[in-house]
This record gives structure tokens, C-alpha cells and sequence, in this order.
């Protein structure tokens, strides 16, 4: 029992230090992100965030054969089995919101300006790339909510 928490709790950090990279690519206001352009820093920023986001996702890497392979010589009830399961999930969502993220910075490393250039169709890279991580927010947010309510009751 105190594995899986203790297994959660380590996700827990590494999402939190992903959500920490998200919101200093997203969260910050446009004037911050001029001044940035202005002094040269954002392309640096980009590779930074690429870099930290990839040693996120080796360690999440690390984690998915621990949460799924459970100490065999001991029982698990159901509760562990459904919060272990849905950890696992959890920690896979993690994992490809943080390798969406990194496409992004990856691209805007790249070519910013080609990256956000509009395409035939009206939209840009970027535009079609942020739908997508959109979409794996969505999913990482319903199983951060199933999780939390099924740690509450563990």
C-alpha cells in the first residue's frame, strides 16, 4: 500500500514540474514573451524547456514498469488493483502531455516563424500541434479527477 503511494506521489512531482514548464510557455503574458523575443531569450527558453521536458518523460518512462508490475509474493485488494490501473493511465497521459509539450518547444526551437506560419488550409504547425495537446490536457485532467477521487477513498 505504501508502495503505490509513495509511487504517486513521485508522478505527482514529476507533473508538477512539467505543469511548471507548461505555464512558463503559456501562462505568461504577452508583454513578457516581446521582451524575451526582444533580448534574444525565448529561443533558449524553447531549448531549455525541450531538454528539461525530455529528462521528464525518461523518468516517467521509468516509473510505468513499477506502477504496472506489482510485488507478486502479496495480495492487492480491488481498490489497489483500480488505483494502481488508473495510476498507470494517469502516469501515460502524463507522459504524452509532456511529449506534446516538447514537440511544441521543439518546433518553436526550430523555426518559430515557419512554425506559426499559416498553412493552405488556414492554420498553422503550431495551431494544428496545440489542438492536439489541447485534447491530451483534456484526457490528463478527467484522470487526474478519477485518480484523486480514488486516492481520497484508498
Amino acid at each position: 500500500m505504501s508502495e503505490l503511494i509513495k509511487l504517486g506521489c513521485t508522478v505527482a512531482d514529476v507533473y508538477h514540474r512539467y505543469h511548471d514548464i507548461h505555464g512558463a510557455l503559456f501562462g505568461a503574458s504577452y508583454f513578457r514573451r516581446m521582451v524575451d523575443a526582444l533580448r534574444g531569450r525565448r529561443q533558449r527558453t524553447y531549448d531549455k524547456s525541450s531538454l528539461a521536458l525530455k529528462a521528464l518523460q525518461e523518468e516517467l518512462e521509468q516509473l510505468e514498469p513499477q506502477i504496472a508490475d506489482p510485488q507478486q509474493d502479496r495480495s492487492t485488494t480491488g481498490a489497489d488493483r483500480e488505483l494502481r490501473k488508473t495510476l498507470l493511465e494517469y502516469t501515460r497521459a502524463v507522459r504524452q502531455s509532456v511529449i506534446g509539450l516538447e514537440h511544441i518547444c521543439t518546433h518553436l526551437d526550430q523555426d518559430e516563424a515557419a512554425y506559426r506560419a499559416l498553412g493552405p488550409d488556414g492554420r498553422s504547425r503550431f495551431t494544428a500541434d496545440k489542438l492536439d495537446y489541447d485534447h491530451r490536457l483534456s484526457e490528463l485532467e478527467r484522470l487526474g479527477t478519477r485518480l484523486e477521487r480514488l486516492f481520497s477513498h484508498y
